[in-house]
């Protein structure tokens, strides 16, 4: 498995001071080594974030019931960075160094509450090929405990997203997005970055994931969705072992709930499905426009 893992993409208590400087803090917490971009944040924005991000993956491992992969990786590492595009978002990637390999998460913005970084955190301490496992598991947890501006929650839910999509008949079938980026309306751009080419079909997508990971959930439980994971590193989607059903059965079950429920969403799911109607590569960003001033 740590082969197959040499490279891959998904989005910190008390501090010890590794070392100290102006634009050059470099901060440790229990499972954590947090810094940030030469001139970016202060030292003690820095402070005040690395406490965040360990209260926020202590949340991760307690919801998850896990423990923060220490003694395989070592510390997660955190680089608070400038926003990308004007965007919010984080960035999990896996770099291979003599000792095994390691965990780092890129943070664009600071200046204001990180979004997606329970996400990415989530992908630090669960390993995952498949992108939609991956994102099913990090957006559920972003949902959870982390912040609701986050791509693709917006402000709104990923429920009220993919009922809109339903609704409009543009959803993209679970089979339809694979394990890798391209199906997913992005692809990688050396450097373990990522590049988005169709903004339209990446926000489907990803709310589609944090959909069936909310409908795994609260189905199956946190217990079944680890098992799910775990044994997806053998099999390709193991749905049938995990949860005693297809893909398919799973995905029909999930759609019959999405749509019993619609009726409680009604005015959310009118309102996104206006957003996307107007602008689909861009109904993430006005939605947060309308989160921030509900909030």
């Amino acid at each position: 498995m740590r082969n197959a893992m040499a490279l891959m993409i998904c989005a910190i208590g008390l501090l010890t001071p590794a070392s100290s400087g102006a634009s050059s803090l470099r901060l440790e917490t229990p499972d954590l080594i947090v810094s940030s971009s030469f001139g970016y944040l202060s030292d003690e924005r820095l402070k005040e974030l690395a406490n965040q991000a360990q209260e926020t993956l202590n949340k991760v491992l307690a919801f998850w019931s896990v423990d923060s992969g220490i003694d395989r990786y070592g510390k997660i590492q955190i680089v608070f960075g400038p926003e990308r595009r004007d965007v919010y978002s984080s960035l999990t990637t896996w770099a291979r160094e003599s000792g095994g390999l390691r965990r780092i998460v890129h943070v664009y913005g600071a200046e204001r509450s990180p979004q997606m970084m329970a996400h990415k955190l989530t992908s630090a301490v669960f390993p995952q090929k498949d992108k939609l496992i991956r994102n099913a598991m990090g957006i559920l947890t972003e949902a959870q405990v982390g912040n609701p501006l986050s791509f693709p929650m917006c402000g709104f839910s990923s429920d009220d997203w993919v009922s809109a999509l339903l609704a409009s008949k543009t959803y993209i079938p679970l089979s339809a997005l694979g394990p890798e980026h391209e199906s997913w309306g992005m692809g990688e751009s050396g450097r373990g970055q990522l590049s988005i080419f169709d903004s339209a079909r990446q926000h489907k997508a990803y709310a589609e994931a944090g959909s069936f990971g909310n409908y795994l959930f609260k189905t199956y439980g946190v217990n079944k969705i680890k098992l799910f994971n775990r044994l997806s590193h053998q099999s390709a989607r193991p749905s049938q072992e995990a949860f005693g059903a297809t893909m398919q059965e799973l995905e029909a079950n999930w759609i019959a709930e999405l749509k019993s429920s619609e009726k409680a969403r009604e005015q959310n799911v009118s309102l996104v499905a206006h957003l996307i109607s107007k602008s689909p590569s861009y109904a993430c960003a006005e939605a947060q426009k309308a989160g921030t001033s509900r909030r």
